[in-house]
């Protein structure tokens, strides 16, 4: 029992039961129901770091990204679609409603050249990585003296 305990208190601190959790950013974050938070992954390439989030159920017009400074924002709203025949729910796993996920971006990727498709329930985000951005050789200049 006390090996459980441990468990529960460590999936709540993490985001995993139905207590707060902290997103990518730090940000605090409620699952109580009326947000959810999309599964998702963070692939870096080598030119490129790609956002892949599962969105199923979510129509591509109830997205929304936007980044400023140093943070992508990805918002959008699932609906819930009523059931007219339904007596009672034996189980609810599907979580409805707004989600917000912020991504604290590094500076060395390109936000003029993002680009997101959506398909088959997954958003894909593609943040490209600046070109250009050799090191600089410093030449040292001694003074005789």
């Amino acid at each position: 029992m006390e090996r459980f305990s441990r468990v529960m208190r460590v999936r709540l601190q993490s985001g995993q039961g139905k207590e707060c959790c902290l997103d990518p950013c730090g940000q605090q974050r409620f699952a109580d129901g009326s947000t959810w938070t999309p599964n998702t992954d963070i692939v870096e390439m080598e030119d490129e770091v790609l956002i892949l989030m599962e969105l199923a159920g979510v129509d591509k017009e109830a997205v929304q990204i936007s980044c400023k400074d140093d943070l992508l924002r990805i918002s959008g709203l699932r609906a819930r679609n009523p059931i007219p025949q339904a007596k009672c729910f034996h189980r609810m796993e599907i979580e409805y409603g707004p989600f917000e996920k912020f991504f604290r971006v590094p500076r060395d990727l390109d936000f003029e050249g993002i680009k997101a498709e959506y398909k088959n329930g997954f958003l894909e985000v593609s943040l490209p990585k600046k070109r250009g951005d050799e090191p600089k050789q410093i030449v040292v200049v001694y003074e005789e003296g």
